[in-house]
């Protein structure tokens, strides 16, 4: 399955996705998917999200070039990071294909 299609499904189950970024690991949990300028992007918050009270995420939202990414595979059992990206972020994406409301 390509990379896109697995995004798809990740923001279709609500789904943290596992990925190789320039060599190095990552996990992140993708919100929306679509183009910016010509380009397929993902917006999503890298990193984790304990989901438990008074213990800070230690992640970030990013607005990723989708042909950058490798080895893309659903982590179905990780906690999923429900929070909102800033307008900024959201604004890269401008031809949007599927996101979170």
């Amino acid at each position: 399955m390509s990379a896109y299609k697995t995004l798809r499904e990740a923001i279709e189950k609500k789904s943290v996705v596992s990925f190789t970024l320039g060599d190095k690991p990552q996990s992140g949990s993708p919100h929306a998917l679509g183009k910016g300028d010509n380009v397929e992007k993902v917006l999503m918050y890298r990193g984790e999200d304990s989901h438990k009270k008074g213990i800070a995420p230690t992640g970030e939202w990013s607005v990723l070039s989708v042909s950058e990414l490798s080895d893309v595979q659903l982590v179905p059992d990780a906690p999923f990071h429900i929070g909102h990206p800033s307008e900024k972020h959201r604004s890269e994406i401008r031809e949007v294909d599927i996101e979170l409301t």
